[in-house]
């Protein structure tokens, strides 16, 4: 979406998960509402309202009299995210495969497609939004506005794991990322909503999630650069 149709507090939502995307800010660190203010050239009403649209959705925590932070990632922590998003997106899928309107499934292949585009010129901060639409399309075309809601708040606090411990988002050379398989995975996903097999989307979804999972938090090496 292009920042100039963007209302301020959306640029700046937008500007926070830059900046955290781009390592600016890592775990533990506090988002200050006066600095981001200064850096981001607003004034503080939208930065402070992004930051609150933040905490809710369960990217950042707040503690009293000091302000929000990035919390800092646990395996346990990271387990029951992951374990929460397979129950409640797999049942959003298989709703999405009963109820999904044509305009909503020709949605989610378009953006499969940019998907695909996105990975393929390491479009870091575009993937982001992109992944975001899609797995939001799905829960939204489920009819469910309790798993919508549910759906959003996990899928961003498991982002706080996919950031900082994905190679696609940690890598800076093209020849340093893995071959990348959540466009696959989301064609195949979205593909079973089109046929409206809800019992296969739901499947799909769950694969989806576990291998997401797997590789952030059983790769050999060092997850931390």
């Amino acid at each position: 979406m292009p920042q100039k149709s963007l209302n301020a507090e959306e640029r700046a939502y937008r500007s926070i998960i830059k900046l955290i995307l781009s390592g600016f800010y890592r775990p533990g660190d506090f988002l200050l509402e006066v600095e981001l203010a200064e850096r981001l050239q607003m004034s503080r009403t939208p930065v402070s309202r992004a930051l609150a649209r933040l905490v809710v959705e369960g990217f950042l925590d707040k503690m009293p009299k000091k302000g929000c932070f990035i919390p800092v990632p646990t395996p346990e922590d990271a387990a029951q995210v992951f374990r929460a998003r397979i129950a409640v997106e797999s049942e959003a899928a298989a709703g999405a495969a009963r109820l999904a309107t044509e305009e909503e499934i020709r949605h989610l292949e378009d953006l499969v497609a940019q998907d695909e585009e996105a990975v393929r010129t390491l479009a870091k901060e575009s993937f982001s939004a992109i992944n975001e639409a899609l797995h939001l399309g799905i829960a939204r075309a489920s009819r469910n506005a309790y798993l919508e809601r549910w759906c959003r708040y996990i899928f961003w606090r498991s982002n706080l794991y996919v950031f900082y411990l994905d190679s696609f988002y940690r890598s800076v050379e093209r020849s340093q990322v893995p071959p990348q398989k959540t466009p696959a995975q989301h064609r195949t996903l979205v593909q079973a909503i089109r046929e409206h097999d809800p019992e296969e989307a739901a499947r799909l979804m769950r694969v989806h999630i576990e291998r997401s999972y797997e590789v952030l938090l059983f790769r050999p090496e060092d997850p931390r650069p």
